[in-house]
C-alpha cells in the first residue's frame, strides 16, 4: 500500500494538540501569537536555547551580499535578523502582526531597513507578491491544511536551497502525558520529508540536538500560555520535574533542564 503523505499531513493536523488547543480556545493561530506573553522575550529564549544555532549556519552558506532571501513564518525574527545582517533583501511572511512588531523592533535596533514584510499566511500569499531567492526558509509555521501546494510554492520561487525546519522532539512528551494527561501524536518533520519526495524532491534531512537550560519561571510561563493551572496540577508538575531530575538549583534560582530536537530538510536546486 501506497502512503499518501500530503492525505496523512492534513490529518494529522487536524487532529494535532496544538489545533485542538485553538479550537478550544477559539482562537486562531495568528490570535495565539498576537497575544504570546513571552513574545517580547523571544529573543532571550533563542539565547538560552542555541536556537537557530547550526540551523542557521548551515543557511548562511547560501546567502552572500546580493542575495534575496525569503523567510516564511519569521516570527519574532530569530532567523530574519541575522539572515537580514547578511543579505541584500529578506522577505517575510508573517501573519501575526504582534511578532511582525518584535521583529521590526529588533531590526529598528539593529539598525536594519533591508526586511519586507508581507503580513499574510503563506497560503493567501499570490505568487505575483513575490519573487525569486536564493534561500527560502520556513521554519515551525506549518498550520497549512494543503501542504503539497504550500511546498510547492515555495519551490517555484527557490533558485538556490529550501530549508524546512520543524519539531522531532521537544523532550517534555513525558510531561504532556503524566502531568496534563495527553497523548502526543507523531512528530511533523517525517510527513514533510515524505511530502517532498512524493513530488520528486529527494530532500535531505538532518536532525540537530540541543541540551540547554531555561529558568523555571520561563518554562512555567510557557506552558501556562496553553494550560489553566490549578495550585494542585502546578505540584504535580513541580513533582515531576523533581522526580525526573530536571530541577537545577542555580544562585539566581530554580533552573529546569531542556532537550530538544529540530528536523533540518533541505532541498538544494542544481
Amino acid at each position: 500500500m501506497i502512503i499518501d503523505w500530503s492525505k496523512e499531513w492534513k490529518q494529522y493536523l487536524e487532529s494535532s494538540r496544538w489545533t485542538q488547543e485553538l479550537k478550544k480556545k477559539g482562537i486562531t493561530n495568528e490570535d495565539f501569537w498576537d497575544g504570546y506573553k513571552l513574545g517580547d522575550r523571544h529573543e532571550e529564549y533563542n539565547q538560552l536555547t542555541g536556537y537557530p544555532g547550526r540551523i542557521l549556519d548551515r543557511m548562511l552558506k547560501f546567502v552572500g551580499s546580493e542575495s534575496a532571501v525569503l523567510d516564511i513564518g519569521a516570527g519574532a525574527g530569530a532567523y530574519t535578523i541575522p539572515l537580514a545582517k547578511a543579505a541584500r533583501k529578506v522577505t517575510v511572511v508573517e501573519p501575526s502582526r504582534g511578532q511582525v512588531a518584535r521583529m521590526m523592533r529588533r531590526a529598528e535596533r539593529d539598525g536594519l531597513e533591508n526586511i519586507y514584510v508581507i503580513n499574510k499566511r503563506w497560503q493567501d500569499v499570490d505568487r505575483a507578491e513575490l519573487e525569486s531567492y536564493s534561500l527560502v526558509n520556513a521554519a515551525y509555521c506549518f498550520h497549512m491544511p494543503d501542504i503539497r501546494e504550500a511546498l510547492q510554492k515555495m519551490l517555484d520561487v527557490t533558485t538556490g536551497a529550501l530549508f524546512l525546519v520543524s519539531l522531532v522532539d521537544h523532550g517534555i512528551t513525558d510531561i504532556y502525558e503524566k502531568v496534563f494527561g495527553e497523548r502526543e501524536h507523531e512528530t511533523e518533520y517525517i510527513y514533510l520529508y515524505n511530502v517532498l519526495h512524493q513530488m520528486g524532491y529527494p530532500a535531505n534531512v538532518e536532525v540537530i540536538t540541543r541540551n540547554y537550560q531555561i529558568p523555571l519561571e520561563m518554562q512555567m510561563e510557557m506552558l501556562k500560555s496553553s494550560y489553566d493551572f490549578t495550585p494542585a496540577l502546578e505540584q504535580r508538575l513541580m513533582d515531576h520535574l523533581a522526580a525526573t531530575g530536571r530541577l537545577v538549583k542555580r544562585e539566581n534560582g530554580d533552573w529546569v533542564k531542556r532537550m530538544y530536537k529540530d528536523g533540518m530538510i533541505w532541498y538544494q536546486k542544481d
